[in-house]
């Protein structure tokens, strides 16, 4: 019998010698010209082409088909021999790729895993014969993987209906006239006409015209947004009213819903930095099971122990865990929540520390500019704003739109400004008509040697002690006014730190690069006893490490870049940034609506994966701990071993799939709405820059 096993192996030996000989002769590819004038849309433009890119399920489900005639065959040339040899090539061409995994993990990675152990107990079933029970062991290895891949599928087509609408033709304008094209005709520059009812097919900006447009797609949000000549306009995206031209910007592959897409296909093939636990509780059984294999061998003989190696819980819970994972990414994506990785989702569970920027996180993302106070007769308070505006105008910061939207509500007219120096965290510095105009805290005052006088420092004293923030203006290194700042706490706040309290969150922190006393304020109105104040970007790192040196699990939760670095340290990073900036965002977790409510619900969906996954190792420990006594004490056969111990496949995919037909993808009922008492507008003073010495700041740090 020993010809089958030493048939398998050679021709598997002759297919990787030949690979190699094809590899290390491939000569390199020739350079083609390049086409410049091919159009940039060359991806076939269906659903499918931006989000679903994979054939692995018709390969997996060809596999299948094939170890079903791999059974077939190996069990009927018992009775009728020729058919052998045809037999041994198709276990062969079945088992292929698990050999090449079995090498894998030996050679390259170094390691007896699952998968090795599953390999070794099929060379001993052809070994002794045992044609069809080896088949039925690979046969059941590709069935899993088809498991996994179809859900995978599955789950990418359906969220293909919500983050993918494209038409197949398009209007486009050529020399003032109309014309109707494919798609895939389009290029970049070309002005796109999309009218009512239509749904927006590229990246651009409007250049024409004024419309409703409906980007809940996007962001989450019910309400309209008014597009006019200027704004951005995203793809997927729909005109409810109105009609506008774009200029196109970028399609196919390169629009945002695009990117999306590779984000979520990212996380539905678990393209995490760790392990999910499915691996990690895999890997835990190899080493005892191969030991038990080895010691039990000489007393149970080569059934006992292929038996035993088959009661290994790799290909079930491989296949399991990250099967119910995946349904919670599912439902989290449909919450508005993009989790782009999925060990991220089951380790969530053990965060107890939450530390919150507050500029644009815990506030509403533009504040508002209260009063102008000049510092002398010289400029009026148009003049202060005037000029804070015009230094302002290049920024993107949360207080520089507050700037801006306060001069064009008073319809000033604002220069081009052609130079800039900003000093993230400071201020900025600019030229403007042989005045050089600064702007900023007050601790970039006293480094540009700006003096401060009693009297100034008395102002700004009373507007901080009456709950306002101040931005500072100096025009020619003279101080000549400073700008109160008002910042609208978001309305779900309150109750988000409320939940995240009964929900078991030990800690919460908040940090803000605004001055001691709106940071408190708005830490005594949470009732959170921690906050750091006069923060630089770097040093929010540096208040991450604090806590996770004590022992602490951290999530940071910001929303913008001033926040990278402490969203790389933390353990689990959380944006409010939006669907806008979701390529770009260094967050492991984006909340795509922007609204803190989700925290306390990604809580939750964590805990109830977790659950979910407890119950998976359950079914898959138990039935193997049946067929391992049944080998060892009751002589099961190697088959009978291998069906008992396979038999969680089929429980542990039918306990993965329960979140999609419980109230568990609809999270919003599982928790209580916002108050009306805690929808006001509740008024904070926020500046966003740092200000004071370093000896000003919280002890803490």
């Amino acid at each position: 019998m020993i010809y089958g096993l030493t048939s398998v192996l050679g021709i598997y030996a002759s297919i990787r010698l030949y690979e190699r000989y094809i590899k290390s002769n491939k000569k390199s590819p020739k350079v083609q010209a390049v086409d410049t004038d091919k159009p940039k849309l060359e991806a076939e433009h269906k659903p499918e082409s931006l989000l679903f890119k994979s054939d692995e399920n018709e390969t997996n489900k060809h596999y299948v088909k094939l170890s079903g005639l791999s059974i077939v065959l190996s069990s009927a040339r018992l009775f009728y021999v020729p058919l052998a040899v045809p037999s041994i090539l198709l276990f062969t061409y079945t088992a292929v790729p698990y050999l090449r995994q079995t090498e894998n993990s030996l050679i390259k990675n170094r390691k007896v895993d699952g998968y090795v152990l599953y390999s070794i107990a099929d060379m001993m079933l052809l070994g002794i014969g045992a044609f069809a029970s080896a088949s039925v062991g690979i046969g059941l290895l590709h069935l899993s993987k088809y498991i996994l891949s179809n859900a995978k599928e599955r789950s990418k087509k359906q969220l293909i209906d919500i983050f993918n609408q494209q038409p197949d033709k398009v209007w486009i304008l050529k020399n003032g006239v109309e014309v109707q094209v494919p798609i895939d005709q389009v290029n970049e520059n070309d002005i796109l006409v999309v009218n009512a009812g239509d749904v927006i097919p590229v990246d651009g900006t409007v250049v024409d015209g004024i419309a409703a447009v409906d980007q809940k797609v996007l962001t989450g949000e019910a309400q309209p947004s008014d597009k006019i000549v200027g704004d951005r306009v995203f793809a997927s995206t729909m005109v409810l009213s109105g009609r506008i031209n774009i200029l196109m910007e970028n399609s196919g592959q390169e629009t945002l819903v695009a990117r999306i897409g590779d984000i979520i296909n990212q996380s539905i093939d678990f393209k995490g930095s760790q392990e999910l636990k499915g691996e990690k509780w895999a890997d835990s059984f190899t080493t005892p099971m191969l030991v038990l294999a080895i010691v039990s061998g000489p007393f149970l003989g080569p059934v006992g122990t292929i038996g035993i190696l088959y009661c290994h819980i790799a290909n079930t819970i491989r296949v399991v865990a990250p099967l119910s994972t995946l349904n919670y990414l599912n439902i989290a994506v449909k919450n508005n929540i993009l989790v782009k990785d999925g060990h991220v989702l089951e380790e969530l569970v053990h965060i107890d520390t939450f530390i919150f920027d507050k500029t644009g996180t815990l506030t509403q993302d533009i504040p508002e500019v209260g009063n102008i106070i000049p510092c002398s007769d010289r400029y009026s308070e148009d003049d202060i704003l005037f000029y804070a505006a015009s230094a302002e105008q290049k920024s993107v910061h949360p207080i520089a739109k507050a700037i801006l939207h306060k001069a064009e509500e008073k319809k000033l007219e604002l220069p081009k400004i052609h130079d800039s120096s900003y000093d993230i965290g400071y201020g900025i510095s600019v030229e403007l008509d042989d005045k050089k105009i600064q702007l900023g805290s007050k601790r970039f005052m006293q480094i540009k040697g700006i003096g401060i006088s009693a009297e100034i420092q008395s102002k700004m004293e009373t507007a901080l002690l009456t709950g306002h923030s101040v931005i500072l203006l100096a025009i020619d290194s003279r101080l000549e006014g400073l700008l109160e700042i008002h910042t609208i706490i978001r309305p779900e706040v309150v109750d988000t730190i409320r939940i995240l309290k009964q929900s078991g969150i030990k800690h919460m922190a908040i940090v803000s690069g605004d001055q001691e006393e709106p940071t408190k304020a708005l830490a005594n109105l949470l009732q959170l006893e921690e906050y750091y104040f006069n923060i630089l970007p770097e040093q929010k790192a540096d208040i991450v490490a604090k806590y996770q040196n004590e022992g602490k699990k951290v999530a940071f939760v910001g929303d913008g870049v001033n926040d990278a670095i402490a969203m790389e340290k933390a353990d689990v990073s959380i944006s409010l940034s939006g669907a806008s900036s979701i390529a770009t965002d260094v967050a492991q977790i984006v909340l795509m609506d922007g609204s803190l409510l989700h925290l306390p619900r990604l809580l939750e969906l964590s805990k109830k994966l977790e659950k979910n996954l407890s119950r998976s190792l359950l079914m898959n420990v138990v039935p193997n701990a049946i067929a391992l006594n049944g080998v060892l004490f009751f002589h099961f056969g190697a088959l009978t071993s291998m069906l008992i111990s396979q038999s969680p496949l089929v429980m542990g995919t039918i306990n993965a799939l329960l979140p999609v037909n419980s109230q568990d993808s609809h999270l919003n009922g599982d928790l209580e709405d916002v108050s009306e008492d805690d929808k006001e507008q509740l008024i904070i003073t926020d500046t966003g820059e740092a200000e004071g010495s370093s000896s000003e700041k919280n002890n803490l740090i």
